[in-house]
């Protein structure tokens, strides 16, 4: 079963600075992590966690991680107006200023 990532985190190892692990947030908001705490340690109701996973809780991932990348679709930004496109509403009298719309 593979579900849509979210967002990817990259973790660097405490004990060997040439390994790294992995946490994805999925599109449910489920979050999974590549490392020894999460793979081994299964809780008695079947959740799991690890310091990787705490730390994507508590929003201090950003901090922590050497590397993010996300996956959400990017919100379409407003196009830019053309200033030969601004109008103005009437013209205006000597020592008036004049206002675009």
């Amino acid at each position: 079963m593979t579900k849509p990532i979210s967002q990817v985190w990259t973790f660097p190892s405490d004990s060997n600075p040439d390994k790294t692990y992995e946490t994805l947030r999925y599109t449910d908001q489920s979050i999974s992590c590549n490392c020894p705490g999460w793979t081994r340690r299964v809780a008695a109701d079947g959740s799991r966690s690890c310091k990787h996973t705490r730390s994507i809780d508590m929003g201090t991932a950003d901090q922590q991680s050497t590397a993010t990348h996300s996956y959400e679709p990017l919100k379409p930004q407003p196009k830019p107006r053309n200033h030969a496109q601004i109008q103005s509403t009437e013209t205006p009298k000597l020592g008036q200023r004049r206002f675009a719309v």
